[in-house]
């Protein structure tokens, strides 16, 4: 390169001047609140899309216009047995905030490994959050559980969000898994659903529907994309649900929240907000930001690290990398998504002689108000 030179090759009398970048290097932008989506449409299928509204989504997705008549978007909700579901799942999460959507549609009647197979396409993308609305909650925790766990293995974290299709509190809670990537939303909800005939209004199109507990996985989706890493969904407001399909008890919430279930409560009015935003796990990231502010720092870690891979393997490089990983991490203690973090990066002889620098990270993850215990003293 122009830029570089060995002193062993220098014979005709000159400057010459070696350019060492290393100190330039910093993480680039790193998405947050990417959705990945896989249902079944009449038009635009076999194609991962990027959509931003539900608009283009919307036409991308219906079928052509027969004889000039207008289509519509999906098929009857019946209670959700109707298919075409893909344009339907779409629409909730726009109304509730979602930005950026990779949308993969099937044909109708798809069966479970032409979801799987759509799902692990979708998962190639730049995509942070994958729900699947359209399929039953243990069809849906089948199908993403394991591509959550491929994708983590490959370097690119997500998590899923997966609606409840049950009632009972008991039932719900008991659909939970183990899974620190794996969100379980319930209840449903209610939707004006343009296809679903009226029977008031001489069965022409056009009603509200009661949508199982499945949708409110895109409900939930559609918030998540709108908030940071550090910005919990505990107590957050769903702008595009008003009327929730079950109103839970004291009792049923507590047995839901404790059975690690991200419920919804209808407040007053068309209020509905998150009661506690946690995730399945039963450990070290049961709150949903603990998990999405590692997942944050783990992409800005890599990001910064991946472009020192192939240069030389010494101290002024490792201090370069490590200046790199510090620069990024201090972003995040000013976001407030860490109170605090450590950098440390190494490398003894023998690890120079395989290619390694050794970095240890340490931080501490900004934890979200849960619980605010009053005591009231009178004299």
């Amino acid at each position: 390169m122009a830029e570089n030179f060995s002193l062993a090759e220098l014979v005709i009398p000159g400057t010459y001047v070696r350019v060492r970048s290393e100190g330039l290097i910093s993480a680039g932008g790193i998405s947050t609140g990417n959705i990945g989506i896989v249902g079944t449409a009449a038009n635009g299928l076999g194609e991962t899309e990027l959509f931003s509204d539900f608009a283009a989504a919307r036409n991308h997705f219906t079928a052509d216009p027969v004889d000039g008549a207008e289509q519509l978007p999906y098929d009857p909700y019946a209670d959700g047995a109707g298919t075409l579901n893909l344009n339907r799942a779409l629409q909730v999460l726009f109304a509730n905030g979602a930005r950026n959507v990779y949308a993969h549609g099937l044909a109708a009647g798809a069966n479970r490994a032409a979801f799987q197979s759509a799902f692990d396409l979708v998962a190639q993308e730049d995509v942070n959050i994958l729900i699947a609305p359209e399929l039953s909650t243990t069809d849906a925790l089948a199908i993403l559980g394991p591509v959550l766990e491929r994708r983590e293995n490959e370097g690119r974290d997500m998590i899923a969000v997966v609606g409840s299709d049950q009632a009972a509190a008991a039932d719900i809670a008991g659909q939970a898994p183990t899974d620190d990537r794996i969100l379980l939303t319930a209840p449903g909800f209610q939707m004006f659903d343009v296809a679903t005939p009226d029977p008031a209004n001489g069965d022409r199109p056009g009603r509200i529907v009661t949508l199982n507990g499945r949708y409110s996985a895109a409900a939930v989706a559609g918030l998540l994309a709108t908030l940071t890493p550090q910005s919990s969904p505990t107590n957050q407001r769903l702008t595009g649900v008003t009327t929730l399909a079950t109103r839970f008890n004291g009792g049923q919430f507590r047995q839901l929240v404790q059975g690690r279930v991200l419920v919804l409560e209808q407040r007053s009015g068309t209020d509905v907000r998150v009661v506690r935003g946690v995730t399945t796990d039963d450990g070290a990231y049961r709150q949903v930001t603990t998990r999405r502010i590692v997942d944050f720092a783990k992409a800005g870690i890599r990001a910064a690290s991946d472009p020192f891979i192939g240069r030389l393997n010494n101290a002024r490089v490792r201090g370069a990398l490590r200046a790199a990983i510090d620069g990024f991490l201090a972003t995040m203690l000013v976001d407030e998504q860490l109170t605090e973090y450590q950098v440390e990066v190494t490398a003894t002889r023998a690890d120079e002689i395989a290619g390694r620098a050794i970095v240890n990270v340490l931080l501490q993850p900004t934890f979200s108000i849960d619980f605010i215990a009053v005591t009231i003293n009178l004299q």
